[in-house]
Order: structure tokens, then sequence, then C-alpha cells
């Protein structure tokens, strides 16, 4: 039998002595909604399992390509066995809440054979890469909303053309920057987004966080 993600969240709750009438009431849900997610009913949505790995101080949960699920494991470089991706919670990274967001909270890790990640993302350490999930349409084309998209978080600095997560004012973005002159351009891939500059005298307003090195589609199409 598979180990899944609620199979850790109800051991952790028999060994805290947590009830699911207790949980919802802290979570501030109905029992019946927990009941619905911790027997794979109903999925909730990335906030709510991030809430309860929170209440319940787990830390942080593998999801595997089979779907079983392990606790508490550290990323690693490409010298061990396994490469691990860290998902990202944004909130927690920046430290604070934002007026309009591009990206969810996703608090988990993503294990990948040594061999397939040495084929998939070359010589980039494990350290340096996470993965956020998208929840805007407004880089449609290129990614769409629901998309994993994989970070390198030691490019914190404007360094050329790209894809680019960042903040400008209240406002989190992942968003398409281009240098025309003395401005930076920001693009939306979806054409129904106007483009909007950021002047010189704007610039102590930009936080550039990470810059996007590759996406993965989790559009399902039914074909039959």
């Amino acid at each position: 039998m598979l180990n899944t993600w609620q199979n850790i969240v109800k051991n952790k709750m028999r060994m805290l002595g947590e009830t699911q009438e207790s949980l919802a009431e802290k979570l501030n849900v109905t029992q019946g909604s927990i009941a619905h997610w911790l027997s794979g009913g109903r999925k909730p949505d990335t906030d709510i399992i991030s809430s309860i790995m929170k209440t319940l101080e787990i830390n942080k949960i593998i999801i595997n390509s089979d779907g079983s699920a392990s606790e508490n494991i550290t990323p690693n470089e490409f010298n061990n066995d396994n490469f691990y991706i860290e998902v990202l919670d944004i909130t927690s990274y920046s430290g604070k809440g934002y007026i309009d967001s591009d990206v969810m909270q996703v608090i988990k890790l993503v294990k990948y054979d040594l061999d397939q990640a040495k084929i998939i993302f070359k010589r980039i350490n494990a350290s340096d890469l996470k993965i956020i999930n998208i929840a805007s349409d407004s880089m449609q084309g290129t990614f769409d909303s629901g998309d994993a998209i994989y970070v390198d978080v030691s490019k914190k600095e404007f360094i050329g053309d790209g894809i680019y997560v960042f903040t400008f004012g209240q406002c989190l973005y992942v968003k398409r920057l281009q240098k025309i002159k003395n401005k930076l351009i920001v693009i939306s891939d979806n054409k129904k987004y106007k483009e909007w500059d950021i002047s010189e005298d704007e610039v102590d307003q930009l936080n550039i966080h990470r810059k996007v090195m590759l996406s993965q589609s989790m559009l399902l199409r039914k074909h039959g």
C-alpha cells in the first residue's frame, strides 16, 4: 500500500491526539471537509494542505511520481542518490502577503531520479532550484494557470531578457522582462494584457527573486 500525504497527516494526528473535529475547528472548516480530504474523496486547495501541515507541525512532504509520499527529507545535490526540489511556499519566503499574486502557495518536495535530473536540469544544483505553481493566465502561451515553473533562486538581479519572479510595489509577478534603453519592459505573453514599463526612478520598487528556467504543464486533456 502506498504511503500518501493523507496517511502522513493521519499518523501525525494520532501522535498528537488530534481528531477530525479538533483539526476542523483549528482550520475553521467543517469536519466533513476534513473527512473528504483525508479519504481522498475531494482534493483540497494547496493553501489548505499548507494550513494542515503547519497546524500539525509537518515540515515538508515529498510527493513521488507514483503518488507515494514521505516526510521531512532535506533537498540533496547531484552527488546523492536522489535529486529533490522544494516546492516553494511563496508567502513564507517573502515574509509578507501581496495584494495580487501570479503564484499559488504549495509546500512539498518533488523527487527525481539522479540520472533523470542530470538530463533535465544539467548542472544546476538542487539547492538553487525551486518549484512554483502559476495562478494567473497572464503568461498563457508560454505556460498556463496551474503549471509548475522551475526557478533558479541564485538569480536575484536582472541578468538579461527572460522570465523572472519579481515584486513591484505590493504585487508579486511572473513576467517577461526586457531591457530597452533605460527602461525595463514588463511583458505578459498573453496578449490580452498590456505591456508596462519600469523606469529608472521606479527601479527601487523592483525586487527580483529568481529567474524562470523550465516549466511543466499540469493540464489534463481527455482523449476518448
